[in-house]
């Protein structure tokens, strides 16, 4: 299932010369995933400029309060 995924993907970069996949944490990059998954779920398109949605800004601010010192 996961490669066929990653085939899905990588099978639009034909034409494209340099191209690199990192593996990143949801826990390193929490904002991305939380702009990922809302956009996705509310079929919107985001245009990240000046900021971030709302949803998102609400989000990161309760989770950053959630996390221990």
């Amino acid at each position: 299932m996961q490669y066929e995924r990653f085939r899905q993907i990588t099978s639009g970069f034909s034409k494209v010369t340099n191209v690199r996949f990192e593996f990143v944490p949801r826990s390193a990059n929490y904002l991305a995933h939380i702009l990922a998954t809302e956009t996705l779920r509310r079929k919107e398109r985001v245009y990240l400029e000046n900021r971030v949605p709302s949803y998102a800004e609400t989000q990161s601010k309760i989770d950053f309060a959630r996390e221990p010192d």
